[in-house]
């Protein structure tokens, strides 16, 4: 009897020494899914207000493209059938104006609208042509607004420069933000796009190089900058600044597979037929008013365009819902 209130009572002192833990387990275990539900809120309000973000951000880009589609249209239209428009400039420089207006009107601009609707519309292919041509624009327009003797769109010019730099700092946001390296199927295309751009940029630096450094070294002119009664030659100014030493990071991150290497490489290649599609123009313009009568260069951007053409062909092709 004895022993079994002895028993009864070590069994009484077992279960009140349990109780506290078996209690502190069943409150960390709530406590456990409480924060497991607070997480996963919190999660859910980031995640929305991402996706939020991202909409505002969409209807930006859309209102920004929009009136830049408007500007660019009055621009190149005033440039192709205004006959006034370059009359400051020297003869060259208007063909050459012409010829890139025509490019940016009949080609440029519609193909600046449909990339956007099929943006919008989630299509990846799409996102790159729109981010090319955007680039284009904003390139370009460096040059009308420092290059082209003041005339009557100097206002457009501005606004349109500005209009694409804002809208492409936008969607470059919005694509740094998200996770490209799963839109893309790793392959030897990486390396061979990163070579080609790394050529493309050395052979610009070597032609523009043999102008400047002579005349640095003789405290002379260039050529390109007299004959156009220009201060510098702006084409000099943004591809030694800018569009080259780009175009060689692009090429480095994309051979690394960095995910910034993914969103710039496509965006470079369609940059890079636009503009040798634009050079075709201006060079075919300068042979229609017969200030030049050799047109071989534009055999160059021919070959140049045809390449990136098929590059930007098989990266998109091994991009997921790409085509």
């Amino acid at each position: 009897m004895r022993m079994s209130i002895d028993y009864q009572e070590k069994h009484y002192e077992d279960i009140k020494n349990e109780a506290p833990l078996k209690l502190t387990l069943n409150n960390s275990m709530r406590l456990s899914g409480k924060m497991r539900i607070f997480f996963l809120l919190q999660f859910k309000n980031i995640l929305v207000k991402g996706i939020i973000m991202v909409n505002n951000n969409r209807n930006v880009i859309r209102i920004l493209t929009l009136a830049l589609a408007v500007s660019l249209a009055i621009v190149s239209f005033s440039g192709v059938f205004v006959p006034s428009t370059y009359e400051r400039d020297a003869a060259s420089m208007a063909a050459q104006g012409v010829g890139q207006d025509i490019v940016n009107l009949f080609i440029v601009l519609p193909l600046l609208v449909l990339t956007l609707i099929f943006m919008l519309k989630d299509r990846k292919a799409a996102t790159y042509i729109y981010g090319g041509t955007l680039f284009y624009v904003l390139y370009s327009f460096v040059i009308y607004s420092f290059g082209v003797h003041f005339n009557r769109l100097f206002l457009l010019y501005c606004i349109t420069l500005g209009l694409s730099f804002f809208a492409f700092v936008i969607l470059m946001y919005d694509l740094s933000r998200m996770d490209v390296q799963d839109w893309v199927v790793h392959s030897i295309l990486s390396r061979s796009i990163g070579i080609f751009l790394i050529i493309i940029s050395v052979m610009f630096y070597l032609l523009w190089l043999k102008d400047i450094i002579p005349a640095i070294l003789t405290n002379t002119v260039p050529q390109t900058i007299s004959d156009y009664n220009l201060l510098v030659n702006p084409v000099h100014v943004i591809d030694i600044a800018i569009a080259l030493p780009g175009l060689l990071l692009t090429a480095i991150l994309l051979i690394k597979k960095h995910r910034l290497g993914y969103i710039l490489a496509p965006i470079s290649l369609v940059f890079i037929i636009i503009l040798a599609i634009a050079l075709i123009g201006m060079v075919l313009a300068l042979q229609a008013r017969d200030i030049t009568e050799d047109i071989s260069i534009a055999g160059i951007f021919v070959v140049l365009a045809i390449i990136s053409i098929i590059l930007l062909f098989f990266f998109l092709r091994n991009t997921k819902n790409g085509m």
